[in-house]
């Protein structure tokens, strides 16, 4: 990574977290985090004879998910489509700096930030609800920890699907509704064996998760380094 591409993700992250929308997440998800362990008890749904109960960590975990992918997909879309109708990146074409970087420094930026904020959010759940009288058994530590592992593939998955929407979309409102519609249902994909108690599934999909992201995002940048701008 050379010096310029390191400036250009430094710039992104700062940028990003400085964010209205980052900061309003970064509000809510522990506020929602916290109602959630407060409602639910520690095995919030009975799914049957055979199949794992879902534990409130891992209804939790899907609901902030859910979210932030969202949310991480709009943000990447939106500030890609709104940075090409303004023509800042025809400013990029007398610095030292691959086009496939910028794509990828949004991708990192956003995907850092919704990351923490989640992973925070979960983890102050966890403990509140370790204070009001739930065990930390091994199990529930291996709960949690499969919970923000799929949760974090989650937001990864959904931030890269909003960058390529980001790169083929040229108005916003396009770029919103394929978020919604389109990067908001992918998104869910790594969080389903977990749904529906597959435990022994649960790592050859992060798997296959991380190959459908990485595929997403390097398309991303190559078609942003062959538009033109």
């Amino acid at each position: 990574m050379t010096f310029a591409t390191r400036l250009l993700v430094r710039d992104e992250l700062i940028g990003f977290a400085k964010s209205k929308a980052m900061l309003v997440l970064w509000l809510v998800l522990p506020v929602l985090s916290l109602l959630g362990y407060f409602l639910l008890p520690a095995e919030a749904f009975d799914r049957g004879a055979g199949v794992p109960p879902l534990s409130a960590t891992t209804f939790m975990a899907f609901v902030i998910s859910s979210i932030s992918g969202t949310v991480a997909a709009l943000l990447i879309s939106v500030d890609i489509v709104s940075e090409k109708n303004r023509k800042v990146y025809e400013l990029y074409v007398i610095r030292p700096i691959r086009p496939e970087a910028i794509i990828w420094a949004k991708f990192l930026s956003v995907f850092a930030c919704v990351t923490v904020g989640c992973v925070c959010a979960l983890l102050i759940g966890i403990t509140a609800d370790y204070f009001r009288g739930q065990p930390l058994t091994g199990g529930l530590i291996y709960d949690a920890f499969k919970a923000n592992v799929a949760m974090v593939f989650v937001i990864a998955l959904a931030t890269a699907a909003g960058a390529f929407i980001g790169v083929i979309s040229k108005q916003i409102v396009v770029a919103v509704l394929l978020c919604l519609y389109g990067a908001q249902n992918l998104a869910i994909i790594p969080m389903i064996p977990v749904y529906f108690g597959f435990p022994e599934k649960f790592w050859h999909v992060m798997v296959i998760a991380t190959v459908i992201t990485l595929l997403i995002q390097l398309g991303a940048g190559v078609m942003f380094r062959r538009a033109q701008y």
